[in-house]
Formats: C-alpha cells, sequence, structure tokens
C-alpha cells in the first residue's frame, strides 16, 4: 500500500500531469452538470421518451462515422492544440445553443442538430486527449495516470451530477449550461500551460502518406491481434446492453420510479460512485482474476443490476426506499462497467506504439460504438410498443444469456505476451 501511495505521489509531482489532471477534472465537472440538465431537457420538452433514446443515439453517431478518419487527422496535428481548440470550440457551439434555449425555440430536432456538432467536435478532441497522455507520462507510469484520471473524473462527475438536480431545481437550466461553457473555457486555458516533450510530439506524427494510409495503419494494429477484436465484439456487446439505460435515464426516473430530476441526480451520483469504485480496482481485479472471470462475474452482476432496475420502482413505495435501491442499482452497474471496459482499455494503450494511438483509439472506439446508434433507434421504436421498464428487464436478461453463451464459446481474452501484466511486473 505505502509503494502505491509512493507511485502516486511522484506522479502528482509533475507539474504538467498535474495540470492535466486538473483540466480533465474541471472538464467533466462541467460536462457532468449538462449531462444531468440535458438530459431532462430532452425528456421534459419531448414529453416522449423515444426522443431521449434517439438523442441518446445521435450522440453516439459521430464516433462511429467521424472517429476513424478523425483519428487519422489527429495524428498529424499538435495534439495540446485540437484539445485546446476543440475546447473553445465547443463553448462557442454551447453559447450558441444557450441563446436559442433562452429565446425559447428549442425543440427535439435542435437538440438532435446540437447533440451531434457536439459530438463531432468531441471525435476529434478524444484522439488527441488519448494520444496527449502519454507525452507527458512516462510509459511506466501510464496505467497509474490512466487510473487516477478516472478515479478524479469519477469523482468530480458524481459531485457535478448531485449538484445539478439542485442548481436546476433552484436556479435554472441556463445557469448549468453557462457552468459548462466556462469550465471549457478554464479547461483549454490550463492544458494550453502544458509543456509536452517535442520528440514525443514528432514521433507521434505522421509525415508521410494519406491521411487514409495512416488509417489502415490504425486498422492493422487491430487486425494482427485476435484478442482486441474480442475485446472489441465484448465492448460492443456491453455497449448494446447498457444503451437501454443511459439512453432512458429520464424515463426511468419519471416512469419506473415516479419520481422528478432529484432522483435523476442521485443516480448520477451513484453512477459516478460505481465509477470511482471500479476504477480503483482495476488493478486488485486483474491481478486476482483471470480476464475471462472478470467478464463472467461482471456480467453477471451488471445483469443483476438491470433486472433490479425494471422492478425497484413497484417493489418500493417510499421515497426514501427508492432513492436508495435506484442509487445502488447504479452503483453496482456503472462498477462492473467500468471495470470490464477500464481492464480493456488501460491494456489496448499499454500495447499499442505511442506513433499509432491516435488512429488505432479512435478505430477501437468506433468500431466498439457502432452498434449503439442502432440499438438507440431500436429502443426509441420499441418505446413505442413497450413500457420502459418492459425494455429494462429485457435487457438484464439478454445480459444473462450472454453470460451462458460467454462460458460456452470460451473466447481467448488474455494476450499471452507484451501485455499490461508483464509490463507492470517487469
Amino acid at each position: 500500500m505505502a509503494d502505491k501511495k509512493t507511485d502516486y505521489r511522484k506522479l502528482l509531482s509533475e507539474t504538467d500531469y498535474r495540470r492535466l489532471l486538473i483540466s480533465t477534472a474541471v472538464n467533466r465537472f462541467g460536462d457532468s452538470l449538462d449531462a444531468v440538465a440535458f438530459a431532462w431537457l430532452v425528456y421534459k420538452i419531448t414529453q416522449n421518451g423515444a426522443w431521449s433514446a434517439i438523442v441518446f443515439g445521435l450522440n453516439i453517431l459521430p464516433n462511429v462515422i467521424v472517429s476513424p478518419f478523425a483519428g487519422a487527422v489527429v495524428e498529424r496535428l499538435n495534439k495540446k492544440n485540437v484539445i485546446v481548440f476543440t475546447h473553445i470550440l465547443r463553448a462557442m457551439l454551447l453559447t450558441s445553443f444557450l441563446a436559442v434555449f433562452v429565446s425559447g425555440h428549442v425543440n427535439g430536432w435542435v437538440m438532435a442538430a446540437f447533440t451531434i456538432a457536439v459530438s463531432t467536435i468531441e471525435s476529434f478532441n478524444m484522439p488527441a486527449s488519448t494520444s496527449f497522455i502519454p507525452m507527458i507520462v512516462k510509459n511506466e507510469d501510464l496505467t497509474k495516470a490512466m487510473s487516477l484520471n478516472s478515479m478524479v473524473s469519477g469523482a468530480v462527475t458524481m459531485l457535478g451530477t448531485g449538484l445539478a438536480g439542485i442548481i436546476i431545481a433552484k436556479v435554472s437550466l441556463s445557469f448549468v449550461m453557462i457552468i459548462d461553457i466556462v469550465t471549457f473555457v478554464i479547461s483549454a486555458f490550463i492544458v494550453l500551460s502544458i509543456r509536452c516533450n517535442k520528440s514525443e510530439q514528432k514521433n507521434a506524427s505522421v509525415s508521410n502518406g494519406s491521411y487514409l494510409v495512416s488509417l489502415k495503419e490504425g486498422i492493422r494494429y487491430l487486425r494482427n491481434e485476435p484478442v482486441m477484436i474480442n475485446y472489441i465484439l465484448l465492448a460492443v456487446i456491453l455497449n448494446i446492453i447498457l444503451v437501454p439505460i443511459n439512453s432512458l435515464q429520464a424515463p426511468i426516473v419519471s416512469e419506473c420510479f415516479k419520481m422528478d430530476s432529484s432522483l435523476l441526480s442521485v443516480i448520477g451520483m451513484a453512477g459516478s460512485t460505481g465509477a470511482i469504485l471500479g476504477a480503483s480496482l482495476i488493478p486488485v481485479v486483474s491481478r486476482k482474476l483471470s480476464a475471462k472471470k472478470i467478464v463472467i462475474y461482471l456480467s453477471t452482476i451488471l445483469g443483476s443490476g438491470i433486472i433490479a432496475v425494471s422492478i425497484a420502482g413497484k417493489i418500493f413505495e417510499a421515497e426514501i426506499l427508492k432513492y436508495l435501491s435506484a442509487a445502488l442499482c447504479f452503483l453496482v452497474m456503472t462498477c462492473s462497467a467500468t471495470l470490464m471496459s477500464g481492464v480493456a482499455n488501460i491494456r489496448f494503450i499499454s500495447i499499442v506504439d505511442k506513433r499509432f494511438i491516435a488512429r488505432s483509439s479512435a478505430v477501437f472506439v468506433a468500431a466498439s460504438t457502432a452498434a449503439i446508434p442502432v440499438t438507440s433507434m431500436i429502443v426509441g421504436l420499441l418505446k413505442s410498443y413497450f413500457e420502459t421498464d418492459e425494455i429494462i428487464m429485457m435487457c438484464g436478461i439478454l445480459m444473462m444469456i450472454f453470460v451462458l453463451v460467454f462460458i460456452i464459446l470460451n473466447p481467448a481474452l488474455d494476450i499471452k505476451k507484451g501485455n499490461i501484466y508483464e509490463a507492470e511486473t517487469a
């Protein structure tokens, strides 16, 4: 335990990493406020749970279509400048949306267009941010840095989602958007002050060939590692199962639990707590269990949590019990999902050559999230025929079926050579 504390202390003693961590925290705080506000805004303005699923799907769509090409383009650019520019661009876009909202002209279509625009910008920010971390952190500290980033992000997200409901109720939705705009600007200026290794920046850029050639090189990295293909398939299945939970949060609160936006904040805080817990447990669970056992155990827990969400609102009448049961379900589900996705993500970053992280990570994200928009549209369609609790119950059952199929097929998930576990013990 002392060694771990020393390691984190040493990491935090690096000025540029501290700045990156602060920038991430500020950015995530604003995003967590806005996520609750926007989810509630979509449902309240449209009064239709299908719109919640559709907008959620549109939020993911650019990751599928734009990310692979964005990763190849970003690989050629200064990563820090891309991060700063995208932060400022999102602040400007959110300012425009705020003006439309205040004027009273917001509807489902406006929110859908705004969602696509913001997500497209984020498709360029993601590969830049991913490849920027190794430029300021030593390779041996990369796993610790990413784990610490996840824990801090989870902590501020918990704080933001907890405050969002209070701010919406006591102040206004507009004030939440203003805070988000300010956090984007602050985060941009903090990143601007970070110094990265210029030789790393140069080596991480592509000087020759077209961006399509760069994209193909990123795809080749994944294609040459069958285990990573299995992780992509696992991520696809996990994303499909979680789409209804993520896209129907407002309908879950309103229809399943018969509560208001305060419960939306509570489950957001619980989810953030689960994310922190999951991120902190990744090193321990990875050492204690094989990747296959992690998938089996956590998928079973996740499926149980999903089923519990669908019935908890019917079982409990008292508000306090509804708050507690909903919070527990989302904590357990988020913790399980974070552990599974965290193991795959950290392993991926540790294996891939720094020169190709932006391209490969963009392809990985696009491939693993490709099913989300389609699933969101299907959920929107199902919402016209089924109640929210019935759709959630279906997802829980599908998760349990996946566990049985996984045990039967027994796919390879452990990399025999050069994996993260060897790197950590070397």
